[in-house]
């Protein structure tokens, strides 16, 4: 190609792009709509930096933490833990059958599929701290009310997962399995369980790591554990007690998402990606996890089908062989089954005890009818709208600060190994507070309102979205275009805005929309501590026993937070 002398250069041109057209719009929209949430919730940097001050005299008030009722603070840290089993125990009891009516593949028919996705549906929907509330009140105070909070409340997240999973098994063992004339439990206890149980123990794990950190706020309106303890002494104004409970709860969260992390590997097998040998990103791995059971769901199917094809052959019953790692996961699972029998026991909450708090929900619920939308229902309409705009605010202020904290944390875009160690560490830290800890303290400092709830978001999306868009960038293949930009020595900065941010474009943006989404659903219950929302319209209806009103709440929380998870969805299709 031939360029005439003295030719003016011809300026290059970007072709028109649609997907990068909708990307644009969409960021204005957003950024518009960012400006104009703060301007309806109050929120200015300048308002925070003006009381910044309340936040040194709080810090003053609270240090040293008082450490004197230990004892008392252990006692219901073991109570806690035996809530987070006994929870995920009914979790799982009543999800396996939701799970299985809820695949298209295994279920008897569309009322009942229908029906139970219904019921996934809402109870994801529905915060567990808006379950405990309820049941507080029907049962009054004690663990009883927070196991039952978050048994329903779980039944969500596993029944979606696990029905998911049934709809991707292999269907030859399970026509194989029918043909043979086996019934339909049959079919599911020798064809189906076999190719889900690894995935479906390992989701177990994890939601019994999110259950614990449901369970320490739980208590904050009567549910028990560590959450009562908490609620006990920040009534009473002892600021030290309530920084010791504070940082038993951070250690508690810490200590058991390790625990459980070991737990996942162990049952997944030993996972390395190969991308980090940083300790601190051992808390969860999660993309590495799912693609691993993949891998070890579909070696069970193979060897099972094997041993058919073997057992057939001899006219032998099929049995799979008793391997060290078979082993070792039965023996474990006897332990988990001991540990939650022996939950039960402790907290006094067994079949008999469990009919009769069914017994006194259902009148109590029943009460409830029919809902009252028309007392205040401008207030709760302002109330779920300023949820939304809190929302909104914590979700964008999140990003820009957990964007570079994911990328220095990302190991093949960082600039320093021990900076992204640093950042992994950070995120790790930040997720061990629950943000309703968070804004039970910022509540103190700021006082009442939506700007303690908006900070506590915004401070928790720094462990969520940093590690989140961390393990999108390392799971990102950057390395030609890095080696193209080090061919010509871009720096570091010149790396991340023309390589590392373009490529990893969809999975922030991904991470954006599912940060909002979880925020709805946070901020919802943060009203309940005087963080802002529709969690105080709530609070305040149940305690004045206006529960015509609080069915009514209930529904208006059901209604935003489906609304926000289908637009979240649709807006991941047209975006990424």
């Amino acid at each position: 190609m031939s360029v005439a002398v003295g030719a003016a250069p011809t300026k290059i041109k970007r072709p028109p792009d649609p997907q990068r057209t909708k990307l644009t719009i969409a960021a204005f929209l957003v950024l518009g709509l960012f400006v104009f949430a703060m301007w309806r919730i109050g929120f200015t940097p300048w308002t925070v930096f003006q009381r910044w001050d309340a936040v040194a005299n709080l810090w003053d008030r609270m240090v040293p933490p008082d450490f004197r009722e230990w004892r008392r603070y252990v006692s219901a840290i073991v109570e806690t833990l035996w809530m987070v089993l006994a929870g995920t125990a009914i979790a799982l009891v009543l999800a396996v059958p939701v799970s299985i009516l809820a695949a298209r593949n295994t279920t008897t028919g569309p009322i009942a599929y229908n029906i139970c996705r219904f019921l996934i549906t809402l109870t994801r929907a529905v915060p567990s701290l808006v379950f405990a509330l309820v049941f507080v009140r029907a049962m009054g105070i004690g663990p009883a009310a927070g196991v039952l909070a978050m048994g329903i409340s779980s039944v969500g997240m596993i029944g979606k997962f696990f029905s998911d999973r049934i709809e991707e098994i292999d269907l030859g063992l399970v026509e194989a399995s029918q043909a043979a004339g086996a019934s339909r439990i049959q079919t599911f206890v020798s064809a189906v369980l076999p190719q889900v149980l690894t995935n479906w123990i390992s989701l177990s794990l994890y939601r019994l790591d999110i259950n614990l950190r449901s369970a320490v706020i739980l208590g904050y309106v009567g549910a028990g554990g560590i959450g009562l303890e908490l609620q006990r002494v920040q009534g009473q104004l002892v600021y030290p007690r309530v920084l010791a409970i504070a940082i038993l709860i951070f250690a508690l969260v810490l200590i058991a998402e390790q625990l459980s992390a070991l737990a996942r590997r162990s049952v997944l097998g030993k996972v390395d990606s190969g991308k980090t040998k940083n300790p601190w990103g051992m808390a969860a791995k999660w993309q590495s996890y799912r693609d691993s059971v993949e891998e070890r769901r579909e070696q069970r199917a193979k060897a099972i089908e094997l041993a058919a094809t073997k057992s057939a052959e001899a006219g032998q019953k099929i049995a799979m062989p008793w391997t060290p790692n078979r082993i070792g996961q039965w023996t474990a699972g006897v332990i988990a089954i001991l540990l939650v029998l022996v939950s039960f026991v402790v907290l006094g909450f067994g079949p008999v005890q469990f009919v009769q708090a069914l017994g006194e929900i259902g009148p109590f619920v029943a009460g409830m009818f029919p809902p009252d939308f028309a007392t205040n229902f401008g207030p709760h309409v302002n109330l779920m709208l300023e949820t939304i705009w809190m929302a909104l605010v914590a979700t964008v202020l999140g990003l820009i600060l957990s964007l570079p904290i994911g990328i220095i944390g990302a190991n093949n875009a960082t600039f320093s190994r021990f900076a992204a160690q640093i950042c992994r560490l950070v995120t790790v830290v930040v997720r061990g507070m629950p943000e309703l800890i968070i804004a039970v303290l910022l509540v103190v400092a700021f006082g009442l309102g939506p700007l303690a709830g908006v900070l506590a978001l915004t401070i928790g999306s720094i462990g969520l979205a940093g590690k989140l868009i961390a393990d999108s960038i390392e799971d990102t293949d950057l390395s030609r275009p890095m080696e193209a930009m080090d061919s010509v020595g871009a720096t570091w900065l010149q790396r991340t805005f023309t390589a590392t941010i373009p490529q990893a474009s969809p999975a922030i943006i991904g991470t954006g929309l599912y940060m909002f989404d979880v925020f709805v659903r946070a901020a919802t219950t943060l009203g309940i501590v005087g963080a802002g929302g529709i969690g105080l319209a709530l609070d305040a209806s149940i305690r004045g026993r206006n529960f015509n009103q609080t069915l009514a709440l209930i529904i208006m929380i059901f209604a935003a937070v489906y609304i926000t998870e289908r637009l979240s969805s649709w807006l991941r299709k047209q975006l990424i």
